[in-house]
């Protein structure tokens, strides 16, 4: 399975690359970005178009990666809360265990057998 992930990736960047190479005049071009806010108006220098791209692309990253940190973070509470319970379900399946061969101990049958093996187990 590691294999396939490093192969889909590497023919995705492989793709990507190729649109980018052979797109080279439009992303190279440069270009101001202005944005007009109603009380103040805001242009960058003149860029290459493949470095706002990037930058949008790393912002959307950034924006998406802190909308689900709380997610992710909730879930890990969850995750823990669910094992501390799975824990102590098996201490009760433990003790329930425990006091039924207890309890299958103290009937006459089993009884001298449980004896026997721990005379074995002596000697």
């Amino acid at each position: 399975m590691r294999k396939f992930k490093i192969g889909f990736w590497a023919i995705i960047f492989g793709l990507f690359g190729i649109v980018i190479f052979q797109n080279q005049d439009f992303f190279m071009a440069k270009q101001i970005l202005s944005i007009d806010f109603i009380f103040t108006k805001y242009e960058t220098p003149e860029l290459h178009r493949a470095i706002l791209f990037g930058g949008i692309f790393l912002t959307g990253f950034i924006i998406s990666y802190i909308f689900t940190l709380i997610d992710r973070l909730r879930f890990r509470k969850v995750v823990k809360s669910l094992g501390a319970e799975i824990d102590s379900q098996n201490e009760n399946i433990t003790l329930l265990i425990n006091e039924l061969e207890s309890v299958k101990g103290g009937s006459s049958g089993n009884n001298k057998e449980k004896e026997e093996e721990e005379e074995q187990k002596i000697a």
